[in-house]
């Protein structure tokens, strides 16, 4: 999952909960709790309603519409925009003994994995979607394209900005110590 906290989350929610049944239950930072249950429910994976002034939250199973996918895609896209920003802006990842990365660096190379890891669920939910007959294979196709393509765009700028073999060579160690999910498609 992408977070430690989505796999937590997912298995209490299969009745409606409260944010803070769910938090207490879970144990952990309450604030990375809650942005988990908001990217839960906008990726699809959770319902929410509010009861009085407080919110419940749900697994959802049902198909996610086109535009809740549009608007998804939308959040997706401003989260990378960000971190390609950022990205443009940090001179090296690397800490001066070119060994370790920088805690900045490290950061955001988790923040790029957690969005990275949220969008291959959504890749895996809609083949689960086709293989049910909910989804048709046309739209599941032009979805995890769509996906495929935000994902490679982050992966090439982060690599075009860092060409050097060393920092590559760290880039792939951290994200194959924290188990993401693509490939490097390069030379070293």
């Amino acid at each position: 999952m992408a977070t430690k906290y989505d796999d937590k989350i997912l298995a209490l929610t299969g009745n409606w909960k409260f944010t803070n049944d769910i938090v207490r239950k879970i144990g952990g930072d309450k604030s990375a709790i809650i942005e988990a249950l908001k990217m839960l429910e906008i990726i699809g994976y959770l319902q929410i309603k509010p009861d009085k002034n407080k919110t419940v939250y749900k697994k959802n199973d049902q198909i996610q519409s086109e535009f809740n996918f549009l608007m998804m895609m939308e959040l997706f896209e401003s989260n990378q925009k960000m971190e390609i920003n950022f990205i443009k802006q940090i001179p090296t990842i690397m800490k001066s003994d070119e060994i370790r990365l920088r805690e900045k660096s490290l950061d955001l190379l988790e923040r790029i994995q957690n969005d990275i890891d949220r969008a291959y669920l959504v890749i895996i939910r809609n083949n689960h979607h086709e293989e049910l007959g909910l989804l048709s294979s046309q739209i599941v196709q032009e979805r995890n394209k769509k996906l495929d393509v935000y994902i490679n765009k982050i992966v090439n700028v982060i690599l075009d900005k860092y060409p050097q073999k060393h920092i590559r060579s760290a880039i792939q160690k951290y994200f194959q110590n924290n188990n993401a999910k693509f490939e490097f498609n390069f030379k070293m």
